[in-house]
């Protein structure tokens, strides 16, 4: 959305290095400011760019060159819409300067001529009865109210020092409560930058840098060593050693060549690429996964939700308490002295400190969570359905079996269909093409390839005729004589494995088995799960029952297994789970699971999945790993184990404060320093509780 420059920002100030704009919308309701600030932290040249919504002011600090600077007016016509998109209007904000001047203020009022205190005090606690006032209209009794009560109370009876002392403990809470949101604010600020400064691109026969958002599809990208690749596309030229670890998650380097996809956020290692860019900007891979974060953090997660609830629901309790206590003593300042210790402290703030530091944490850990609740609902999961293929598998076919009935070795065996396989790319061509690899060997030339699609393929090697394929092909389609290897090719079919046959001029020389891999770490995952307070654990797939059956032996924990299912049919599994009671997490990674993911509890898809998968998906882990899927979990059990040790070291100590007050052993200020106090310890400590590694 860009901002008309009728309406935009008026420069009213400006330095070598510093420019302070006035403008009207930054009033608005809509305005999230710590996008807008993060947006324009990333604009270039910009050093930081700080918000005061209330005086409609901007300051942006840079490094003063007069390109940087045009940049940075240019970059108002720009702006994204999502810096307006805020549903409930933000908080008031603090900084440093604030916190400090009204804790000098407050701190030198007792010494100041008592004509001076009452104008002080006024403009001290004025805001906060302002605003309290303004809650108590149109919110109702919230934790504003007991701010208010307690200054215009302490106004009233001209107590003006513990007025400004109660104002100064309200701004300053407020600026501590600042300090622990900039860090996941860092986050958003890196999510919402471009990923590099200057993509450098062939137009015309010549290279040149533009930036980011000006990349087009079809588009020449150059990138040499130590480049990080910004958009997503298909080599055209040049070989490179690829590092796709940030967002793959795969840990080895890979060589890639003209023809071969990439995606963006890989890292060239060594080589130069000229790569034909199939999606750019907004579109690309690593574009999505920052659109993910940055919805995440600015989500508001059911635990936030019932903290803002409870806090509020319990300020008329204190404030009972306040006017029974001062029913039965008299005494206005121990009255207001329990007033100053409101539990919407404890019980409101630490939820979004530790939602969206365990967020932020788990990111790097690989760990995409598209939301808080995304977070709460994996804790609350008592039952993990896995689909097969790509889960507790790799997803890959190996050879596992070769069965041979003519005088051939398996190395000549496999150099014999590897180089008929070698250019189809097949899933089970492939396979025997890794294998050939596995065992050092080069398949013999080949020539006279020809496929026949969906039944094998066959071509001329040392003079011999090579027929590769299914059993219809090589003896029904060419009528070699297979029955040599019946009762063995039986016996692995039962297994679940898939069966190639070579032949030689006519002759079967043998078979190869074939069959998924499971992956090292399922069986370990699965039994973690259910140590983990997992109570059951389904399989579910699509492939036939003998398949399922030799899989289902290889995992103990696995409570049920259920195949030759479709799409549809894995998502009626989940709901029959929802209805035996059960709250169903769905791993999976392909579009085929997208049915079963809209009707889990919460689905998680593996790192790679593509398109509606992973849209569809409320967790993507994006390391190739089933150990994300246990990490996740922990997680978020960790968070709920966070939340509820803030919510009882916050109501304990407020409650032994609360006492004190009642028997007259706090004053009003006292109260509200500890209060204060007690709120920080326990937002620093949940913030550094989630932002530890799992």
């Amino acid at each position: 959305m860009s901002t008309a420059k009728a309406h935009g920002p008026r420069i009213v100030h400006e330095t070598a290095k510093r420019i302070r704009f006035k403008w009207s919308r930054l009033l608005s309701p809509e305005l999230d400011p710590d996008y807008l600030e993060a947006w324009l932290s990333n604009l270039p040249g910009v050093d930081a760019a700080r918000i005061n919504p209330p005086a409609r002011s901007l300051v942006i600090k840079y490094d003063g060159t007069a390109d940087n600077r045009e940049q940075i007016l240019a970059g108002f016509e720009r702006i994204p819409s999502d810096a307006f998109g805020k549903k409930e209007p933000a908080g008031r904000r603090r900084r440093l300067i604030d916190a400090a001047f009204s804790a000098h203020l407050a701190a030198v009022l007792p010494f100041v001529p008592p004509a001076v205190q009452a104008p002080v005090a006024i403009a001290m606690g004025g805001p906060v009865v302002l605003s309290g006032l303004d809650s108590l209209i149109n919110e109702g009794l919230t934790a504003r109210v007991l701010d208010m009560t307690t200054i215009g109370a302490s106004l009233l009876r001209t107590d003006f020092t513990t007025a400004a002392s109660i104002a100064a403990m309200v701004v300053v809470g407020d600026y501590l409560r600042t300090m622990t949101d900039d860090k996941s604010n860092s986050l958003l600020k890196s999510l919402t930058a471009d990923p590099v400064d200057k993509v450098w691109v062939k137009q015309d026969g010549k290279e040149q840098g533009i930036s980011f958002d000006e990349v087009k599809i079809g588009d020449t990208v150059l990138c040499g060593n130590g480049d990080l690749v910004a958009v997503d596309g298909v080599v055209t030229k040049g070989e490179a050693l690829l590092d796709k670890s940030s967002i793959t998650g795969e840990s080895t380097p890979v060589t890639v060549t003209a023809g071969d996809e990439i995606i963006s956020g890989s890292v060239v290692v060594e080589g130069k690429l000229e790569i034909s860019a199939t999606q750019t900007g907004a579109d690309t891979s690593m574009a999505r996964i920052a659109e993910f974060m940055t919805r995440a953090l600015q989500e508001q997660s059911k635990a936030e939700k019932q903290s803002d609830r409870l806090a509020d629901a319990l300020t008329p309790i204190t404030l009972g308490l306040g006017a029974a206590l001062y029913a039965v003593t008299g005494d206005m300042e121990r009255a207001l002295s329990v007033l100053t210790i409101d539990f919407a402290c404890a019980v409101k703030f630490p939820a979004p400190v530790v939602i969206k530091t365990s967020m932020h944490t788990a990111a790097k850990e690989g760990i995409l969570f598209k939301s808080g609740s995304a977070l709460e609902y994996l804790a609350e999961v008592d039952a993990v359905v896995f689909d097969k293929t790509g889960t507790l598998t790799c997803g890959e076919l190996a050879v596992t079996d070769i069965e041979l009935c003519a005088d051939y070795d398996e190395d000549e065996f496999i150099r014999l269909a590897s180089a008929v396989e070698d250019r189809y790319g097949h899933p089970v061509g492939l396979a025997i093409i890794r294998n050939a690899e596995e065992r050092n060997l080069t398949p013999h030339p080949a020539t006279e390839i020809d496929l026949t699609i969906a039944h094998g393929v066959s071509g001329m090697v040392g003079g011999k005729l090579i027929r590769v394929g299914n059993r219809h092909f090589i003896a029904d389609d060419c009528g070699v004589d297979c029955s040599a290897v019946s009762e063995k090719a039986a016996e692995l079919r039962a297994e679940g494995k898939t069966l190639v046959y070579v032949s030689a001029d006519g002759e079967l020389i043998g078979i190869a088995a074939l069959m998924d891999t499971i992956r090292d770490e399922a069986a370990e995952i699965v039994e973690s799960l259910k140590e983990n307070g997992i109570k059951k654990v389904i399989m579910l797939t699509g492939d036939h029952k003998g398949t399922a059956d030799f899989f289902a032996a290889q995992f103990q924990h696995v409570d049920e297994i259920r195949a030759e299912l479709t799409p549809d049919k894995k998502a009626a599994e989940v709901k029959r789970l929802q209805d035996e009671g059960y709250k169903v997490a769905v791993v999976g990674d392909g579009v085929n699971d997208a049915p079963a993911f809209t009707v889990a509890n919460v689905g998680i898809c593996m790192s790679q999945s593509t398109g509606l998968a992973r849209e569809s998906a409320q967790i993507v882990l994006t390391k190739n790993s089933l150990h994300g899927l246990l990490d996740a979990r922990s997680i978020s059990l960790r968070v709920n184990t966070i939340l509820k040790n803030c919510f009882r070291t916050g109501v304990g100590v407020n409650v032994g404060l609360m006492g004190a007050a009642t028997a007259g052993l706090l004053k009003p200020t006292a109260a509200a320093a500890l209060h204060n106090l007690n709120t920080f310890a326990i937002l620093g400590a949940a913030a550094w509780s989630s932002s530890r590694r799992i």
